[in-house]
């Protein structure tokens, strides 16, 4: 027997109806995330606005990042024992940064629109001389390149990648150093834990 145009019209309009069963079932029913990894959240929009606290547990350690930078021994030192706490603003343009720690204070505004702007802002025991900020393609992650001058006048790239991951409640730092005349680079994490 041969459907009815009509009732063929009707499955058709039911179509959307089902897939959007489907979803919700997929949605309720999925096995919740175990794994450990550092896996990026998935949301559209990445919104880095509140207050952070470091987690130097979670983190990787600056050393060999800041000692290649030309950070000195106390620097270092400090840096792997500091407690720090970190407010970020984010609108659609700039993502504003300061962070705090005792005897410590950081200020940095990123442009969103991938625009150099020139710079004399200490990082790390090193000079950024001018830095860069846009989204990756996916905009998942939010990448800031430094072109760096160490202590020692030698000159390369200071690449920090931030992302979401614990639905919002982590950002992850990654920082990628790549100097000018030296094969390896240098690489550290840090993890920053949303505060409410």
């Amino acid at each position: 027997m041969t459907p009815q145009p009509s009732t063929m019209k009707t499955n058709r309009s039911n179509l959307p109806v089902l897939w959007l069963a489907a979803l919700v079932w997929i949605g309720l029913f999925s096995l919740p995330k175990t794994s450990a990894a550092l896996q990026q959240d998935q949301a559209d929009d990445r919104n880095f606005s509140g207050t952070w606290a470091l987690d130097l547990k979670g983190s990787t350690s600056f050393e060999p990042l800041m000692k290649q930078m030309g950070a000195s021994f106390l620097e270092r030192t400090y840096a792997a024992s500091v407690t720090l706490k970190a407010t970020l603003h984010q609108t659609e343009t700039v993502v504003t940064i300061a962070a705090r720690g005792p005897g410590f204070a950081f200020d940095e505004i990123l442009y969103l629109d991938g625009r150099t702007a020139p710079s004399n802002l200490g990082v790390l025991g090193a000079t950024s001389l001018k830095t860069t900020t846009a989204w990756s393609k996916d905009h998942h992650q939010l990448i800031e390149t430094h072109q760096i001058k160490t202590k020692q006048g030698k000159e390369g790239q200071l690449i920090i990648e931030r992302y979401l991951i614990d639905e919002g409640q982590t950002l992850v730092a990654a920082y990628t150093l790549k100097l000018n005349a030296e094969p390896n680079q240098t690489s550290a994490r840090q993890i920053w834990h949303k505060e409410v």
